[in-house]
């Protein structure tokens, strides 16, 4: 059986990859009062393509062929919703959801840092930038993440910590208070258009970052307003 997403899914990704030449935004980072909140899965951590590729064989062993470019489509949202964007309702999707977190771990020890993840988090760390990390990971993916990038002592906030995943606002909107600050004062770092489509529903700044393979006009379409290549063109800016 081969599925497709149904339409209302992420916008159509294009061919061009040419780096943005946009200015760093005004001293969002030198205001008073102001925070971030940073995504995990492929924003600080490369591992996109493995999701894909963990999706695509969890897929398969339940008898679905779902194309990869239809999977990294929706890379970024909870199992809970990309499994009925993919291939609609399904007759066990807590069994496909454990397929695929299996495959994933199976290579986690194959994951790395995006390009100065390790750097923006000791600027922001160094500037005293009250910030956290947001995901819609589960326990077990956040634990393989955050050891592939060295830092399980950050704050962060997961799926186990709301009820509706991205691009729900609500992990968002838990972020912002666990850091004490309205989102107005928050600004959003994600490489995924499911970050700045959460971001923008709760009117806060959202920094797409191409870690995750998805160009400049997917994410300023999702509600970014500045995109940049990498976490490392962020050091000093927030």
């Amino acid at each position: 059986m081969t599925s497709t997403p149904s339409s209302d899914g992420p916008p159509a990704r294009t061919a061009s990859h040419a780096p943005t030449t946009d200015p760093s935004p005004t001293s969002w980072g030198d205001a008073d009062g102001r925070g971030v909140l940073l995504d995990l899965d492929g924003t600080l951590v490369d591992s996109v393509y493995q999701h894909v590729l963990a999706w695509y064989e969890a897929f398969h062993s339940h008898g679905l062929h779902v194309h990869a470019a239809a999977i990294h489509a929706g890379i970024g949202l909870g199992s809970d919703r990309l499994i009925p964007w993919l291939v609609g309702e399904v007759e066990d999707p807590e069994g496909l959801a454990d397929a695929h977190l299996t495959r994933f771990l199976e290579h986690a020890d194959d994951l790395s840092p995006t390009p100065g993840a390790c750097e923006l988090l000791e600027d922001l760390e160094r500037r005293a930038v009250p910030h956290l990390v947001a995901t819609s990971s589960g326990t077990l993916t956040r634990g393989a993440l955050l050891s592939a990038l060295g830092r399980e002592d950050l704050q962060v906030i997961d799926a186990s910590d709301v009820t509706s995943s991205k691009p729900a606002p609500d992990l968002l909107a838990s972020g912002a208070a666990e850091l004490s600050l309205p989102p107005e004062r928050l600004t959003m770092v994600g490489d995924a258009p499911w970050d700045a489509r959460s971001a923008r529903r709760l009117g806060m700044e959202a920094i797409g970052v191409r870690t995750g393979g998805f160009t400049e006009q997917v994410l300023r379409e999702a509600g970014a307003t500045w995109v940049v290549a990498t976490p490392r063109e962020l050091m000093g800016t927030l």
